[in-house]
C-alpha cells in the first residue's frame, strides 16, 4: 500500500527557499569571479608563481613543502586555497575586495 500524501509548500515558502538558494549562489558565483579576476592579475605580473622560491623550489604558502608544480600557479590547489582564505578574510570583516594581485599581496 502506498499513500498518496502530498507535501504542500506555501507559496511564501517556496520563495523563501528560492530566495535563500539564490544568495547562496551569488556568494559562490562573486567569489569565483572575484579569484578568477586576481588570478588574471597575477599572470599579468608573474610567469612563475610569486610565492615559488626557484632556489629550494619550495612554497612560501605551505611552508616548507616542497611545490610539486614547478612554480606554475593556474589551478594549483594551494595558491587557488590561499585566495579562498583571503576572500572569505575580507568578506568577514567587510573590507573592500582588492581589484589587482599587488593590492591583494600589500595588504597581508
Amino acid at each position: 500500500m502506498s499513500s498518496n500524501k502530498s507535501i504542500k509548500m506555501s507559496e511564501d515558502e517556496i520563495n523563501k527557499a528560492l530566495a535563500k538558494a539564490e544568495k547562496e549562489a551569488e556568494k559562490k558565483d562573486h567569489k569565483k569571479i572575484w579569484v578568477e579576476k586576481i588570478m588574471k592579475s597575477a599572470k599579468a605580473y608573474y610567469k612563475v608563481c610569486p610565492y615559488y622560491d626557484k632556489k629550494t623550489s619550495k612554497c612560501f604558502l605551505s611552508l616548507s613543502n616542497k611545490c610539486n608544480r614547478d612554480g606554475k600557479y593556474e589551478n594549483c590547489p594551494v595558491f587557488l586555497e590561499f585566495l579562498d582564505n583571503k576572500y572569505q578574510e575580507f568578506t568577514s570583516k567587510k573590507k573592500i575586495l582588492p581589484l589587482d594581485f599587488l593590492d591583494l599581496a600589500q595588504s597581508v
